[in-house]
């Protein structure tokens, strides 16, 4: 663990094992940074989860044996990023068809759906510099998925879209870097 003022930088053993101790020392530091001002109990809620699926997504997607999870505190928000040097993400779509990273020049940029719940949609779009950034579309209808199968794939994406402010992928070409960027942003900054 490194930290500086306003950033703790962890190294997380990629095993299901080490996911609790992990998640206490994320939340038991943002606690700590924001001592005089407590984040309410469901933006606390929010960051667990979004932590308990980063956590996830590195021992279940990365293919490598650590991971680096990043918190820093700004005065109106919480960045949380969690960096592997893994397989890049690939996102199937409700058509079947897929995107993957590096992005071809060819689906730059883009709108693409990639999986609901029966009330959400979960979507990405992406930049010209390939960054994703993932958002929900409520669905006019309750629809139900088409292959409830399909739900554990996507579902941690989903929870992290829903619990961010803001929650994006970033794909390094030249390094091989991978990173999850999730966002919370204070009602009120911090004093």
């Amino acid at each position: 663990m490194r930290e500086d003022s306003d950033q703790i930088t962890i190294v997380f053993k990629s095993n299901r094992e080490g996911i609790p101790g992990t998640l206490h020392l994320c939340l038991d530091h943002i606690r700590q940074k924001t001592g005089n001002s407590p984040l309410h109990d469901d933006l606390m809620a929010k960051i667990k989860w979004v932590i308990m699926e980063l956590l996830t997504n590195a021992v279940k997607h990365s293919g490598e044996r650590e991971s680096v999870l990043k918190i820093g505190l700004t005065m109106d928000a919480i960045i949380l990023e969690k960096e592997d040097y893994g397989k890049p993400l690939v996102l199937t779509g409700q058509d079947k068809k897929k995107i993957m990273w590096p992005l071809e020049e060819m689906v730059r940029p883009l709108d693409f759906p990639i999986y609901h719940n029966g009330m959400d949609s979960l979507c990405v779009r992406t930049d010209e510099s390939g960054r994703a950034v993932f958002f929900i579309e409520q669905l006019a209808e309750l629809e139900m998925p088409a292959l409830l199968s399909d739900t554990s794939e996507h579902f941690g994406l989903l929870i992290m879209t829903k619990a961010s402010d803001e929650f994006a992928y970033e794909h390094e070409p030249d390094t091989g870097l991978n990173r999850f960027i999730s966002t919370f942003y204070f009602t009120q900054p911090l004093p």
